[in-house]
């Protein structure tokens, strides 16, 4: 009896690994208020903000340190990291996967809308353990800085 309740006991935890690991969902990066979309604390090489992604590949990037400004976002989640996004792959190592953890995202700095060309790229995974947070690298200049973003607007999980 002890042995079967030991082994379903491990088996719940191994259930409950595996679905921690499962594929994203729009929710999982979008889905905090429906209408509105999550709110990331984010910090990228040092400057400070507040990112938000909409359900529609949109939102805003609200810079709180240097030069305070509020920009347009555009975005593409649920991607793996081998997918080809506007002729770029994922950074560092491209092991096929299906996790869907992938985002790519475009900060409008220079404040043209018309012009994509001049927007500046970030590229993230989103931590599959806790969907709470977005880790990865952006470039300024043709040179990669990091950065992370926080989940502030509610606990996914």
């Amino acid at each position: 009896m002890k042995k079967l309740v030991l082994s379903l006991c491990v088996l719940g935890i191994l259930g409950i690994a595996i679905a921690a690991i499962a594929a994203m969902t729009a929710r999982d990066f979008t889905g905090c208020l429906e209408r509105y979309g999550c709110t990331y604390d984010i910090v990228w090489d040092g400057w400070k903000g507040f990112l938000t992604l909409g359900p529609d590949g949109t939102g805003t990037l609200e810079q709180t340190t240097g030069t305070r400004g509020r920009y347009s976002v555009r975005h593409q989640i649920l991607c793996d990291p081998q997918d080809t996004i506007e002729g770029s792959r994922g950074p560092g190592y491209q092991r096929s996967s299906t996790l869907k953890h992938r985002i790519v995202f475009w900060v409008d700095f220079k404040n043209t809308p018309r012009n994509h060309n001049d927007d500046q790229r970030f590229d993230g995974y989103m931590m599959t353990q806790t969907k709470d947070s977005i880790a990865g690298i952006t470039w300024w200049n043709r040179i990669p800085f990091g950065f992370y973003a926080t989940n502030k607007t509610a606990p996914l999980i």
